[in-house]
């Protein structure tokens, strides 16, 4: 598996003149979205929904943090507008 580094060198970022005359935190930024985007190229929605929910969960454990709650709003009907206080 490639890093986020490996993909610094990569020739989408080496060849694009606007993204190498960036600050380095963008280039880090772009290397990392490339690496997410290969990683899931191919997945189905779900897949990747899966994939990415794995991957939170093992970073948590990786700092010995519980896991998050994950909540699920779907089929709970649309959100009822706000009317203004008039005075």
């Amino acid at each position: 598996m490639k890093t986020v580094q490996d993909y610094m060198n990569d020739p989408r970022i080496l060849n694009d003149p606007g993204l190498m005359a960036a600050p380095e935190e963008l280039r880090i930024i772009h290397a990392a979205r490339l690496r997410l985007q290969d990683e899931t190229a191919g997945m189905t929605t779900g897949e990747r929904s899966a994939y990415l929910k794995k991957k939170t969960l093992d970073a948590f454990s990786s700092y010995g943090l519980p896991a998050p709650e994950i909540v699920n709003y779907a089929g709970q009907g649309k959100l009822k507008p706000r009317h203004p206080v008039t005075q």
